[in-house]
């Protein structure tokens, strides 16, 4: 008797060990779920020019990192770490530095790609866009990037927000089969109306500044590649 009320518990500690697990990982996905939903209903809003609706959508948005950057192996995250790394983090006149990267699932496999911005001002920033192929780092493709924010959107790609002068766009960029594609949702004149439309959260750009003796110093973050 006292053997069979020992497996009992032992079935139900079991179970309730994997149910927690189970609603844990539901959480996960229905948090991502619903968070997609609601960039897929801002872009819908911005397109229609339903620009209060946008606004409202917009402040919703408040993810600074796509949750795909959690299932790297260890060798891709070797790989990106190895790619950030060589870019230069020193500003200086008319000298390429790194402006930030960013890891965003582009072709909705669940593992992400790896954009680096780099320039010396707006004027010449681009992004450089790699995917983890064959236990290996491969670059896709080079953008222009000058005054563009990216977005969280996951499993979707990541948006982009350009952003200048009084005007911006708002298009979202995908990849597939290796090719980079990207759709437009749209242009944006700024006015009491519209000024809320984009202020949603950006990505984390993995570089954070500080100031002492009169100089600024910019320490990249790499937690997320090891």
């Amino acid at each position: 008797m006292k053997r069979t009320a020992k497996m009992i518990i032992a079935i139900m500690m079991i179970a309730a060990i994997v149910l927690t697990s189970i609603g844990g990982n539901v959480k996960e996905v229905n948090a991502k779920s619903s968070y997609t939903s609601t960039v897929t209903k801002f872009l819908k809003a911005y397109k229609a020019k339903n620009y209060k609706k946008a606004s409202k959508l917009a402040k919703k948005m408040t993810k600074d990192k796509d949750t795909s950057y959690k299932k790297m192996s260890k060798k891709q995250k070797a790989a990106y770490k190895k790619i950030v790394k060589k870019y230069n983090l020193e500003t200086g006149l008319g000298k390429d530095y790194l402006w930030g990267y960013y890891l965003v699932d582009l072709d909705q496999d669940k593992k992400p790609e790896l954009l680096c911005k780099y320039g010396t001002c707006e004027a010449d920033v681009r992004t450089d866009i790699y995917t983890f192929k064959k236990g290996k780092a491969k670059k896709v493709r080079t953008a222009y990037s000058g005054h563009v924010g990216y977005v969280a959107y996951p499993g979707k790609g990541v948006m982009q927000v350009w952003s200048h002068m009084g005007y911006a766009s708002v298009s979202v960029m995908k990849m597939k089969n290796g090719k980079i594609t990207s759709t437009g949702y749209g242009d944006l004149k700024f006015t009491n109306k519209t000024n809320g439309v984009l202020s949603m959260k950006f990505l984390n750009g993995h570089i954070s500044y500080s100031y002492s003796n009169r100089k600024y110093t910019r320490t990249l973050d790499l937690s997320e590649l090891k």
